[in-house]
C-alpha cells in the first residue's frame, strides 16, 4: 500500500528571500554589513571578484528590499557609506546559522575553509 502525498507548495516567504538573498554577493554584502558599516570602496575591496558595477547594482537591490540605507556625507570630500537597517540586522541570527551549516559540512566533506585571517580579513561572529 502507497502512502497518500500531499501536494507540495513553495513558501512565499522562502521564495522573497531567495529573490533577493540567492543573487551573486547579496548573501556576502549582508554578512560584510553586519560586521558594520561601510563605505563603497570598503565593500569593493572585500570582494575583489566583484565588479562595481554589480556592486552598485546589488546596494540597489537591497536598498529597494529595505535591508541597507545608504547615507551621504557632503564633505568635503563627499563619502557615501552603507549600513544594514533594522530589517537587515534581523538576518543576524540566519548568518550565524549558515555559517555554522558551513563550518560543520566543510568537516564532514574534510575540506577546510580558508580561514578569513589568512585573507587578510577579521574573524566572522
Amino acid at each position: 500500500m502507497t502512502e497518500a502525498r500531499s501536494p507540495l507548495h513553495a513558501c512565499p516567504y522562502t521564495e522573497e528571500v531567495f529573490s533577493l538573498l540567492g543573487k551573486r554577493w547579496s548573501g556576502l554584502l549582508i554578512d560584510l554589513l553586519l560586521q558594520r558599516p561601510a563605505r563603497f570602496n570598503e565593500l569593493a575591496a572585500a570582494l575583489p571578484e566583484l565588479s562595481r558595477r554589480v556592486l552598485s547594482d546589488r546596494l540597489s537591490e537591497l536598498r529597494s528590499a529595505g535591508m541597507v540605507d545608504r547615507e551621504v556625507d557632503p564633505g568635503p570630500p563627499v563619502a557615501v557609506t552603507y549600513r544594514l537597517t533594522e530589517r537587515g540586522q534581523g538576518l543576524r541570527p540566519a548568518m550565524d546559522a549558515l555559517r555554522v551549516w558551513a563550518g560543520a559540512s566543510a568537516d564532514e566533506t574534510r575540506r577546510p575553509l580558508p580561514s578569513p585571517a589568512a585573507e587578510g580579513r577579521p574573524e566572522a561572529g
